[in-house]
Order: structure tokens, then sequence, then C-alpha cells
């Protein structure tokens, strides 16, 4: 590799490592953002109506 084409591959490099830190810095923020979200807001959920009948195995084995 010639003197040039080294000097290019160090700066890509540092440019890398200064990218991933700031990837660094922003999943964490976002982490934070998502956690903190989840935690103030009530999500309502519907709520399955209760089985009012007779459950057969056969019907089960059948389903299977």
């Amino acid at each position: 590799m010639n003197e040039e084409n080294k000097a290019t591959v160090m700066t890509l490099n540092t440019r890398i490592e200064e990218l991933e830190g700031e990837l660094m810095v922003y999943r964490i923020l976002m982490g934070k953002k998502v956690l903190g979200a989840t935690s103030s807001h009530k999500i309502d959920v519907l709520k399955p109506k209760k089985f009012k009948g007779a459950r057969s195995a056969r019907d089960v084995d059948n389903l299977l």
C-alpha cells in the first residue's frame, strides 16, 4: 500500500470510530425516550369475554 492509501485508510478508520461513538450516544438517548414514553402512558386492552359453555376433548383434538 502506498502512503496516500494508508493515510486515507487511517482517516476513514478515525471517522468510523467517531461515528460509532455518536451512534452509541443516540442509541442510549433513544432507549431512554422509549422507556420514558412507555412508562408514562397507559394502554387499554380489550379483555376476552368469559367462556360460557362446555368443552370437549374431541373438539380440541380435531382442532389440532
